[in-house]
């Protein structure tokens, strides 16, 4: 219970600053500040909740090693804006980092998390194009670049309330064996 109370708060403490980075933004930016933010704090959180501490260790290396790569290809392609503001624009952070929460989600727990994760990240995506922040191969390259990343750091999650059955076949034995864990 404890834990639960900690990610709630720092769950909280995140979100909100995405409030307050946002807030002399259009509502799009907002939407896409919060949308970056808290997809992979929502993500972090189910795993803390589901006391999966494997799986959080595979959601940080996934969000470190996506925010390292996404900032050495922006350094390195310095492609402009649409909006002409500054030569980051290739790939999309606010995409690469809503997509890794995303793809966590969906390669850990499966699509009934990964579904509602993917479509918060397209419309985080849709937002920076439709603002003009990033073109669609800024937003593409992001979503690609987090989704193989997390792909390659996460394992399936299985659960421990589960049922096993395999057959048994020896030289004295032929039968069924049966393992409930609950």
């Amino acid at each position: 219970m404890k834990s639960l109370i900690k990610v709630g708060i720092a769950s909280s403490c995140i979100i909100m600053s995405a409030f307050v980075y946002a807030e002399e933004k259009q509502s799009g930016d907002m939407a896409a500040d919060i949308g970056a933010v808290g997809i992979p704090v929502l993500a972090g959180s189910i795993a803390l909740f589901k006391e999966d501490y494997d799986g959080f260790w595979m959601f940080a290396k996934g969000a470190t090693y996506t925010l390292a790569a996404t900032q050495v290809l922006k350094y390195t392609v310095r492609e402009e804006r649409p909006n002409g503001e500054d030569d980051l624009s290739f790939p999309s952070g606010h995409s690469s980092s809503a997509f890794q929460g995303a793809s966590y989600l969906q390669f850990r727990y499966g699509w009934e998390y990964g579904l509602p994760a993917y479509i918060g990240a397209g419309l985080v995506g849709y937002s920076r194009v439709e603002n003009e922040h990033h073109y669609w191969r800024d937003v593409i390259a992001g979503a690609v670049l987090a989704t193989t990343i997390q792909y390659l750091v996460t394992d399936k999650y299985i659960d421990s309330n589960q049922v096993m059955i395999m057959p048994v076949i020896n030289q004295d034995h032929v039968g069924i064996a049966a393992s409930f864990s609950f």
